[in-house]
Formats: C-alpha cells, structure tokens, sequence
C-alpha cells in the first residue's frame, strides 16, 4: 500500500448512529477515536482534563472529582460511555450509569491493567479493549473476560514520509547515523539500556549520534524525531512491546529498533528487534548497512497507515456497538 493508503478510509459512513462519550485521552486515543467515529456517522465527543500538548476535548473538568462529576452530568445526553484508563473511580462508583441504562466499554492502556489497579470497571463494561496485545494475557486482572486488541490510532492527516534521497547523501559519505529515544518513564522504557548500547557501539566504530528527547512540547519532540534517521523505543526487557513512538516514528518512515515479541502482532511488523544486551551488536549492523533504511522506512510507513489509521481503530470497535 502506498501513499494512497491515508485516504482509503474516508467517506465510510454508517447508517446507523449512536451518541457516544469517551472519556479520558491517553495518547490521544480518545480524541482521535471520537472524530472517526464523527465520521462514520455518529455523535462523539471527548470528556477529559485539560492538556496543552493535545487538541481541546469538546468537554473538561479538573481532576478525578471534577471529571466523575461532570460525566455523570453529561451521561443522559449519551447512548454510550468509553472509559479510557481509569478515572480513579470503582465499578461501585459508577453505578448510576447503569441506573441510566447506558452502555460502557473500559479501555485499559497499560498500567492500570498490568497493575491490577483501577480495573472494576470490568463488572459494568459490555466490552474490554486493550492498547497493547501483551495486555491480553492479563484476562484475570477483570474477572476471567474477554479483552480486545485496538491497535493505538495516530494523527495520520498531515504528516509527511522523510525525504530519505536528500538525507541518503549525507549518510552515505560517512555523517553520523542520527538516533533519537523519546522516554516517557526511563526506567519503563529502558533508557539506560540505550545509553550504554550507544557508548559500547561507538567504542566499536559505529558512527551514531543519539537525542534523547524528554520533557519537551510535543511539537518540538516531533520536530527531532523527524531529524533522526532510526528510533530507539522500547528497550526494556519487561516489555516486549512498541509504544506510540514507535508509530509515530514508523508514519515517518523512520526505522524502529524495539526489544519486541513478534509473536504478539498479527502480521509481521517492520519493527527491527533486538534485546537490551544485543542493541550496540545491531546498531554497528545497521551503521553498516545504511542503504537498507531507505526501504525499511518505506515498509514502516506503509505499516503505521495500514494498523494505526484512526479509522482503523473505529472500525474495529464499530463491530461491537
């Protein structure tokens, strides 16, 4: 699939219609999951604290108290609740929208679910959906149910390949390999790991430069991830996962290095895999195969429209309402 790939989904409409409520935006996934639900057909909005580094939700509300308060007010306006992460709030707690008799789908984006903490939404919730396939192995965080994989949407609208013919010049007279590691959390997403691969590689010859981006707008963390040749994302050994990062890395066309299980995708994912103690091995592999980044930027772009197009992720929970 080329670049023809991003508008494969417009123009989907449904027949039917429902009013439906997320709340909370992890990632972004509820903002972007309530406007290609807009636009299949339905009436989606986004509840969710303030944040100036994602787009305005259509309602607001500081602080646990302030958002429960404020879906209980919105709730008889809505067919459907789609409750992101957790809000702080038991299953007891949320109740009256069963009183109200409304539709509720929980959506757990990691910790809440790897932890065990905040998932009794699952005695209420039609439908269990899970960020990450590894989450599916966590079925007995909720009761034994079902749980359901929704790849994480992106903002695909906009965001342009890397020119990899201007950049191959440089590369190939011998300027430093760019690698950038965007860390949330260091210690979840193995930064130490990184730091030390990059050392122990150059030592050996490679010539790589790295970025750790942190703690800067996301605008800007953008701005030099699109600077960078290769991506770094998760390198802990407890995660065998790609993040957000990863995506919006891959949409780029920008490689990925993870320590992944691939057996957890459901089609081969152009992800580069290599395990903490085998990063520095890999990158003097990749430094000296440059001229493969070209084609492997290709295939993570084609990937990153294919499974994390917005509409992809509406579509998937289309079949559940």
């Amino acid at each position: 699939m080329g670049e023809q790939s991003i508008s494969l989904f417009a123009n989907n409409a449904i027949g039917t219609w429902m009013r439906i409520l997320h709340v909370n935006n992890q990632a972004s996934v509820g903002y972007l999951l309530s406007r290609a639900q807009r636009e299949l057909g339905h009436v989606s909005d986004l509840l969710a604290q303030p944040n100036p580094y994602q787009r305005a939700p259509d309602h607001t509300a500081e602080g646990v108290k302030g958002i429960f308060l404020k879906l209980m007010a919105l709730a008889p306006g809505y067919d459907l609740i789609h409750v992101h992460g957790g809000i702080g709030i038991s299953g007891v707690g949320m109740a009256p929208l069963k009183v109200l008799r409304k539709r509720f789908f929980a959506h757990y984006h990691g910790s809440e679910l790897r932890s065990d903490i905040q998932t009794s939404f699952h005695m209420l919730a039609e439908r269990i959906f899970v960020s990450t396939p590894d989450l599916l192995a966590f079925s007995g965080h909720v009761g034994g149910r079902e749980l359901i994989h929704i790849p994480n949407p992106v903002f695909v609208e906009g965001v342009e390949p890397v020119d990899w013919e201007a950049r191959m010049a440089g590369l190939e007279g011998g300027a430093p390999l760019r690698i950038v590691h965007l860390p949330s959390v260091r210690e979840v997403k193995g930064t130490d790991f990184v730091l030390k691969a990059v050392e122990e590689a150059r030592e050996r010859g490679a010539r790589v430069e790295l970025d750790i981006v942190e703690n800067v707008p996301v605008a800007d963390a953008m701005k030099r991830l699109e600077a960078s040749d290769l991506c770094i994302d998760w390198m802990s050994p407890d995660y065998r996962i790609h993040g957000v990062v990863s995506i919006e890395a891959m949409l780029r066309a920008i490689p990925v290095i993870c320590n992944i299980d691939r057996t957890l995708y459901p089609e081969e994912i152009p992800i580069i895999s290599a395990p903490p103690g085998g990063l520095a091995e890999k990158l003097l592999e990749i430094d000296r195969m440059r001229e493969e980044l070209p084609r492997r930027g290709k295939l993570s772009r084609e990937y990153a429209i294919r499974m994390h197009h917005p509409m992809k992720a509406a579509r998937m929970i289309e079949e559940y309402l």
